[in-house]
């Protein structure tokens, strides 16, 4: 509390007043001053500017302490507490238009006085604080281009801030009914505006709503309006134009929409591209089956009937023949193979890629019953798949660990499974030839090998077709190696 404050008394009756600036002054108080009109009292206050005055109603001169007290309100608010001996309703009236800090009836204890006073100065202080926040508030409402609305549900009323009523393009310091600001939006969005307005009063519930006015003249403008409930069915809050905004989203949301338009027709242009493609690379494959296998039959009826005058040299030229011929068809198989895949639709199901793999190891092991093998398979592993693809994938890979682990004294493959970062992570182990790992990127490139054909025959196309059958299953795959080690196939299925 200030107990410190500067406090003017305006009294006329000499004993009294000298009475009241000796209480005063042992509470605490700076008591310099006092004022017997209301003259010399105006004077005083635009002289010293007290914190507070005790203001006798009945003074000396033409103006009452009443008469004073507006002026000063008038000219820059100080607090006023009235003094007086008379409590009649006429006077009590006049005295509560000037908003006083207090009413103290003569005569008055220390108590009385005392507390009074401390209450005024707390009261004027808080008052300073909220005009001060109020300033603030406003200040940066302006600086946003913001106004304020307070909507009265029972009277149907709007009262608009000089900003808001611009934003909505209606006459300043004017009371609107809620027909005439209904009239105001533009007609497309009045009825979402007027139930989100009433619906907007119960205690719960938010008004905030986009909408636009009606321009004068112009084209229509976008306005917002967030506002909350108050007690006495009554919505507050604030007013801005988002004219600008909803402009750059409607511009953006075309844009976009002629993007999606032009994306939708390049990928059926795309999707038709590759459909004739893929015809084509079924039609050209199958229809050079025949000539190959032909050119690989010819050549062993060549070779059996007629050696002896082919020649050792002719007979070797023929061979190779044949073996490209046959290679050349086993390279047809696999890209009608490749058309096969990216053709199928996808059957995701639960797939017992354990069982899978079981199944295929006893086929290597019958393929070559005099090879020391040692194959482990972890029980268990499940995945979300296409069976027939996943099939495909764990052939290949464990068809590969078979191949270069040929030249082992034991061969020994390895199918598992480990949890990690990015879930279920799927292996093929070998321990085989290997390969140095900066090679590695080219593996996953149709007909790309590391190994010549003398050293190990294939076509160096199933690992295209393991990436491609993970790549749709939304997983991936990478390989670990070391050369004369042997190495790693990894891959998940994400499903």
């Amino acid at each position: 509390m200030k107990s410190s404050a500067h406090i003017l008394i305006v009294e006329d009756e000499g004993i009294v007043a000298f009475n009241l600036q000796q209480r005063l002054s042992h509470m605490g108080y700076h008591v310099p001053d006092v004022a017997v009109s209301g003259t010399e009292t105006l004077a005083l206050v635009a002289q010293s500017r007290p914190d507070l005055i005790l203001m006798d109603i009945h003074i000396e001169g033409d103006m009452d302490g009443i008469d004073v007290a507006e002026r000063i309100h008038k000219t820059g608010p100080v607090p006023v507490v009235y003094l007086t001996a008379y409590s009649e309703d006429a006077t009590l009236e006049r005295a509560r238009k000037t908003r006083p800090y207090g009413y103290l009836i003569k005569p008055f204890s220390e108590r009385e006085l005392h507390a009074t006073i401390q209450m005024a100065l707390e009261r004027h202080e808080v008052e300073k604080e909220l005009a001060e926040s109020r300033l603030l508030l406003q200040q940066a409402m302006d600086a946003a281009e913001m106004g304020t609305v307070e909507f009265h549900c029972d009277s149907s009323q709007l009262h608009l801030s000089p900003h808001s009523a611009h934003l909505i393009g209606q006459p300043q310091d004017r009371v609107l009914t809620f027909a005439e600001f209904l009239q105001a939006v533009n007609e497309f969005d009045r009825t979402g505006v007027a139930g989100q307005m009433c619906k907007s009063v119960g205690p719960t519930h938010k008004f905030s709503e986009e909408f636009r006015v009606l321009g004068s003249g112009e084209a229509d403008h976008w306005i917002k309006i967030d506002a909350s409930p108050l007690p006495g069915r009554r919505l507050s809050g604030v007013v801005q134009d988002i004219t600008e905004r909803k402009t750059a989203e409607i511009r953006m949301r075309l844009l976009n929409d002629s993007l999606e338009q032009q994306v939708g027709e390049r990928t059926d242009e795309l999707q038709q591209s590759l459909r004739e493609l893929e015809t084509f690379t079924y039609s050209a494959a199958h229809d050079l089956r025949a000539p190959i296998r032909a050119i690989a039959g010819l050549s062993t009826v060549m070779i059996e009937d007629f050696a002896g005058g082919l020649g050792e040299q002719g007979v070797k030229l023929l061979k190779t023949m044949e073996g490209s011929a046959l290679r050349m068809g086993a390279l047809i198989d696999a890209l009608l193979e490749m058309s096969r895949l990216s053709r199928s639709a996808m059957n995701l199901t639960e797939v017992d890629i354990s069982e899978i793999a079981n199944e295929l190891a006893e086929a290597l092991l019958a393929s070559e019953p005099t090879r020391r093998v040692s194959i482990k398979i972890g029980p268990g592993l499940r995945a979300l798949a296409d069976p027939t693809l996943v099939r495909c994938v764990i052939d290949n890979l464990m068809r590969n660990a078979w191949k270069f682990s040929a030249r082992k004294d034991i061969t020994r493959i390895e199918v598992g499974c480990s949890m990690q970062e990015e879930g279920q992570v799927f292996h093929v182990r070998d321990e085989g030839c290997g390969f140095d790992m900066q090679h590695a990127a080219r593996l996953f490139a149709p007909f790309n090998r590391l190994h010549n054909q003398a050293e190990f025959s294939g076509s160096g196309i199933g690992l295209s077709i393991v990436k491609r059958i993970v790549t749709r299953h939304g997983g991936r795959v990478w390989t670990s190696s070391v050369p004369g080690e042997g190495s790693t196939f990894f891959f998940t299925l994400q499903g």
